[in-house]
């Protein structure tokens, strides 16, 4: 994995720091330990160890399909702005963009802007703002879910609060999808020092957002990003399912009910977790669900506990893993086609 890091940082012209991510891994490590000791050590150890087996790799599978549906948004952005990539470059570049999930709400995914760059040229400037798309249909996807665990789980004055922070959400979407918001905030922006540098790209950088955030594409995007997020919300509710001695999730009243708080505890953790801008949402994500999860499910501090570690180790850090797999295919892709450019060069 070294080799890998070295070589996307000298020929990607981006640094993917292996010490910042290791150092990102450790603070992860010493949150979680401390959740867990907060908790009762011994029953989040007990809780981690009852599950079986194949429950790990089940929600590793349910995290791919996330991938597969956001993957299909990537590539409807990608067309809007018409950027022509294969599926094998496209899903690859899609992929090593995880490398950088665990950057402050995920904006390191930007890099991808890097990778297609390299890939066929496409200057920056008119892919990395997909980034920001992505990232606000994918807060609107979250948002809608919770809206909707909650509505029909909840009544009362707990759900005219959620209802009126979704609105507010929304309305706030919708405004940021005005280009009048995104052309002010783009020469202020570009006014400032080392970013006074995309003042010359900024005609493109508005073109793709407004492309990608007007209206249609925003609502679009959106719906294909709340199947996808569902699936870690259906992760968390095998996981409950499972932890809380309920057995494997049914059709029944009670595990329907159970899969609407899972749905609420997930994605109110997420959007949490991206609004306080820290690397993968540590702490507010865990903070949250660590609250929410005993308080819907009935269930131990130290249980919430080991289904906050398990849920975020397969939905956070299993696509960061995925990342740094996708990243070395793509780098040995692209060294393998110069080594053939320059061969076909010396025989010409």
């Amino acid at each position: 994995m070294n080799q890998v890091e070295d070589e996307s940082s000298e020929q990607w012209g981006m640094p993917i720091s292996m010490p910042k991510l290791v150092a990102l891994v450790l603070i992860a490590m010493i949150v979680y330990l401390a959740f867990a000791f907060i908790s009762d050590f011994d029953r989040v150890a007990m809780a981690i160890s009852s599950i079986d087996w194949w429950v790990i790799p089940t929600m590793m599978t349910l995290s791919l399909l996330n991938y597969l549906f956001r993957y299909v948004k990537w590539q409807y952005y990608l067309e809007r702005i018409e950027v022509k990539l294969s599926h094998s470059d496209s899903f690859g570049v899609f992929l090593a963009g995880f490398t950088l999930t665990v950057s402050p709400g995920k904006i390191g995914e930007a890099i991808k802007g890097y990778f297609i760059n390299e890939v066929d040229g496409t200057p920056i400037a008119k892919t990395v703002p997909v980034v920001v798309a992505e990232r606000i249909t994918d807060l609107l996807a979250m948002v809608l879910l919770a809206m909707i665990g909650f509505a029909i789980g909840f009544t009362g004055d707990q759900l005219t609060t959620v209802l009126l922070l979704g609105a507010i959400v929304l309305a706030g979407a919708i405004f940021l999808g005005q280009p009048r918001f995104y052309n002010f905030f783009l020469r202020k922006v570009t006014s400032l020092g080392p970013l006074k540098r995309f003042q010359d790209s900024s005609e493109m950088i508005e073109d793709t957002l407004a492309k990608t955030l007007s209206p249609r594409p925003m609502v679009l995007a959106s719906a294909v990003s709340i199947p996808g997020w569902f699936m870690e919300c259906i992760e968390l509710w095998l996981l409950l399912s499972i932890l809380s001695g309920a057995g494997l999730p049914s059709l029944t009243v009670a595990s329907l009910t159970l899969l609407l708080s899972a749905t609420f505890i997930h994605s109110t953790a997420s959007v949490i977790g991206a609004l306080v801008f820290t690397p993968g949402g540590l702490v507010g994500y865990e903070l949250t669900a660590g609250i929410l999860i005993p308080a819907l499910v009935a269930v131990s501090a130290g249980i919430a506990a080991a289904a906050v570690i398990v849920i975020r180790f397969v939905t956070l850090w299993f696509s960061v893993i995925v990342g740094f797999v996708a990243l070395g295919v793509i780098t040995r892709r692209r060294r393998t086609k110069k080594t053939d450019t320059n061969s076909d060069g010396e025989n010409s």
